[in-house]
């Protein structure tokens, strides 16, 4: 086995385990809302279970993302394929991004839906993952300006497409965007920074469904970033 392989596979079951006893934590923390002794401690900013629920929920997510996309490179990641709906996919979708637009007062949600669309056999779970982690990345990186959601029925294809009007992505980091662990922004302390896995794993979930992604952007204007899925 190549070095390559033995670090895929240890950061799997690296992930693995990190993922399970976060999971563990979790449920711990879940029990203490129930007990009547904390009821006063319940809501309250910077209260112990507050701050223990606050630190944990960006750490689930950035273990979820290393054990998604240790998943990716060991060829781990399995499909569940069903007939999708895609408006009750996309109704989901736009319930949590409304919630991260919320927060940038500069920021507008807007989306483009044909009025009717044919159902998909895809995995429900991976296809929103792929379109939540798109619209993460546009409202993360948009401070002014309109994120916009838009779906095309093709002759072969649905689209998806997540459009924004960011800070974009100069020509010469074009190459990076789909490399894991690489960043467009040289401010090593901005706190927009994150691991990069995002776009590697989408690229990974579409591939799975014998789709293509890519991108188009430019520097201070804005990005899109596209894929497809095979009717």
């Amino acid at each position: 086995m190549e070095n390559s392989e033995i670090n895929n596979e240890f950061l799997y079951k690296m992930s693995s385990t990190l993922r399970k006893g976060l999971a563990d934590v979790q449920k711990n923390v879940n029990a203490l809302y129930r007990m009547e002794e904390l009821e006063d401690y319940i809501g309250v900013k910077d209260s112990p279970i507050e701050y223990i629920q606050a630190a944990l929920n960006p750490l689930i997510g950035q273990v979820s993302d290393f054990q998604d996309y240790a998943e990716t490179v060991t060829n781990k990641m399995e499909l569940n394929l069903e007939e999708v709906d895609i408006y009750g996919i996309l109704d989901s979708v736009m319930t949590i991004a409304d919630q991260l637009v919320e927060e940038k007062s500069g920021v507008t949600f807007e989306e483009e839906l044909p009025e009717e669309l044919p159902t998909l056999e895809a995995d429900p779970l991976r296809l929103t993952q792929a379109l939540l982690n798109l619209i993460h990345n546009a409202v993360k990186f948009t401070d002014k300006g309109y994120v916009t959601v838009r779906v095309e029925l093709e002759a072969e294809n649905i689209l998806f497409e997540v459009r924004d009007t960011g800070i974009g992505i100069a020509e010469e980091n074009h190459e990076l965007v789909f490399q894991p662990f690489q960043t467009i922004l040289e401010d090593k302390d901005d706190p927009r920074l994150g691991f990069g896995l995002g776009l590697k794993i989408v690229e990974h979930i579409v591939d799975l469904h014998d789709g293509e992604t890519w991108f188009e952007s430019e520097a201070g204007v804005g990005s899109s970033f596209f894929f497809t899925i095979p009717l």
